[in-house]
């Protein structure tokens, strides 16, 4: 049996699909108890912010909860000795600290993004503190085109980079996304990628998907092209199965 210490899943399209009620899938259920008997830890490494991730764990409803949630596509969180999620160590600070001083520096690129997005209802930037930190589309066809608008932009400042899944895309440093989450809940267990597993299904999903930082990777049969033909270039291991089953069959599988 392969010896997968540590999963490292996305949650939404991954483990729940939308429209959907938001639960735990029984074959799932069945598969994440039997890696917990087993010792397994699992993080759950979502785009979603840490009340957000919260509330959705909740409607899940899974008998076995997350040992970790990996929020904002960045931060890592543990519960403490109350059961209260608290900070993993000081990275979320280091996070907070370095994209505070992206966006300021970066300020001259925001207005050139700003200048290229239509300024329609098909678009919304979201703004924190005065700052824009995303935007929202109206569809994932709007989305590419955005994308595709914003990329001469991205070259004009080497650190500045974002993060897409589906109609949201978040703002931020180059070098901070799941995969680099994932190393440092690596670094922090003191688990290494050789015992590591990630799954997930869209864009914001290929950083721990590459191979660099979990050495077992996999994806449901809904995830997007581009996040099956990285998976199956890693060597990992692509479901005929769609959402949370998906993951259920390739958890089972890479562990056997």
């Amino acid at each position: 049996m392969n010896r997968i210490r540590l999963l490292s899943t996305d949650f939404d399209g991954t483990l729940i699909g939308h429209p959907s009620d938001g639960r735990c899938s029984p074959k799932l259920a069945e598969a994440l108890c039997d890696y917990s008997r087993a010792g397994g830890l699992w993080a759950v490494n979502t785009g979603r912010s840490l009340p957000h991730a919260i509330e959705g764990l909740e409607q899940f409803a899974c008998p076995v909860a997350p040992d970790f949630l990996l929020t904002n596509e960045r931060e890592v969180f543990r519960k403490d000795d109350t059961g209260e999620w608290c900070d993993f160590g000081n990275w979320n600070q280091i996070c907070h600290d370095v994209h505070a001083t992206l966006f300021s520096e970066a300020s001259g690129i925001f207005d050139a993004i700003i200048a290229k997005i239509p300024t329609t209802a098909d678009v919304t930037v979201i703004h924190e503190s005065g700052v824009p930190v995303g935007l929202i589309t109206s569809d994932e066809d709007i989305m590419e085109s955005v994308v595709a608008s914003l990329a001469p932009v991205r070259q004009e400042f080497a650190d500045f980079s974002w993060q897409r899944n589906t109609v949201y895309l978040r703002f931020c440093h180059q070098s901070y996304h799941k995969g680099a989450a994932l190393a440092e809940l690596c670094r922090l267990s003191g688990i290494p990628s050789s015992e590591t597993m990630a799954a997930g299904d869209h864009f914001n999903d290929l950083s721990m998907l590459c191979g660099k930082y979990a050495a077992f990777v996999a994806c449901p049969d809904n995830a997007i092209p581009i996040v099956k033909e990285t998976v199956r270039a890693a060597g990992g291991f692509v479901s005929e199965q769609k959402f949370g089953d998906g993951i259920a069959d390739a958890l089972e599988t890479l562990r056997a």
